[in-house]
């Protein structure tokens, strides 16, 4: 069954998005790779270095400045912006006080787009005048100062500890969901706050990407060698079909083992033969191939029309169930 996602709730800074519904398991899969990869992996821009008139390092004042330098860098590393260009920007500022200062008195840049022109860089008071230049980069996750120093900076800019994620916070909670008679499967409520840089769509597709992307490598380089089967020794690949066991028979599947794994809802059985198979505990095709004829008869109300009605929808999969013709039991009618 293939799963439904709903985006529940959307502003610019907040999504909740559901998944369901999903295998037992897979809400705790899903959603932890999801958070680490939204957490760490989602590219950004932020401030990186500040060059200031009259200051050489963080533990100084600017005269007529309300905040301390150091006031100043942290105010400066939560402003929130998209950079388009791949090199850094330079951005320059000047102000004069009577005055609050904020992101909109940056002198514009056409790479560089602030996200909220209201955030505050600091206060000014009368008289005074503040004149800085600001190294824009983009990049992931958090950066400390403690980073090795670009070649471009001047010998008097400081560097500040860069926030280049757009993602505050995420969380996700896997809850039980029920279709049908099953009720162990899965739904996933994955919550996702950013800065308003990236909406949460955007933020949760660019982390499916990422990790498809190493999921790829493994489904290109993992590979068997040709005519190799998984779990056979070479000595079993050289056995003779009629020397096998027939319990070792494969069963012979259309779409690979991934079938298996599909409940028996898809195979649009009877209401009366299906009710029989999750009475006797087969909820998927998996379960039911596992079961031999004579097995699959001792299902309380399942006969012999049904079994017959079963093996046809298998047919349809290519997929037989094991045999046992040579029992002699009468097959009983429903």
């Amino acid at each position: 069954m293939r799963p439904e996602i709903k985006l529940e709730e959307s502003t610019p800074r907040f999504g909740r998005i559901v998944v369901e519904p999903l295998e037992r398991g897979y809400g705790v899969t899903l959603g932890n790779s999801l958070r680490r990869v939204l957490l760490s992996s989602i590219k950004g821009a932020a401030i990186t270095a500040v060059r200031i008139e009259g200051v050489l390092h963080e533990y100084s004042t600017v005269p007529g400045l309300k905040e301390d330098v150091l006031g100043l860098m942290i105010n400066l590393k939560h402003i929130p912006l998209r950079c388009h260009s791949p090199e850094a920007r330079i951005l320059h500022l000047e102000a004069e006080g009577p005055k609050e200062i904020t992101a909109a008195d940056i002198q514009p840049d056409s790479e560089v787009e602030f996200v909220d022109p209201s955030s505050v860089i600091g206060t000014l008071e009368k008289g005074h005048r503040l004149v800085m230049d600001l190294y824009v980069e983009q990049g992931t996750g958090y950066a400390t100062t403690d980073r090795p120093r670009p070649s471009y900076l001047p010998i008097d800019a400081l560097m500040v500890d860069a926030i280049f994620s757009p993602i505050q916070r995420v969380k996700y909670e896997v809850q039980n969901a029920r279709v049908g008679q099953r009720t162990d499967y899965d739904r996933l409520v994955l919550e996702v706050w950013t800065n308003g840089v990236v909406s949460v769509p955007e933020a949760v597709s660019e982390a499916c990407n990422i990790l498809k992307g190493y999921f790829a490598l493994f489904a290109e380089e993992v590979r068997l060698p040709e005519g190799e089967i998984p779990g056979r020794t070479g000595q079993e690949e050289l056995q003779r079909p009629e020397e096998s066991h027939p319990e070792d028979k494969a069963v012979a599947l259309a779409d690979g083992d991934s079938i298996l794994a599909r409940p028996i809802k898809d195979l649009e059985l009877s209401v009366r033969s299906e009710n029989c198979l999750l009475r006797g505990g087969v909820h998927t095709i998996g379960d039911l191939v596992s079961k031999s004829r004579s097995e699959l008869m001792k299902i309380r109300n399942l006969g012999k029309i049904s079994l017959r009605e079963i093996e046809e929808k298998l047919e349809k999969f290519s997929i037989s169930l094991p045999g046992d013709e040579a029992s002699e039991e009468p097959l009983k009618e429903d």
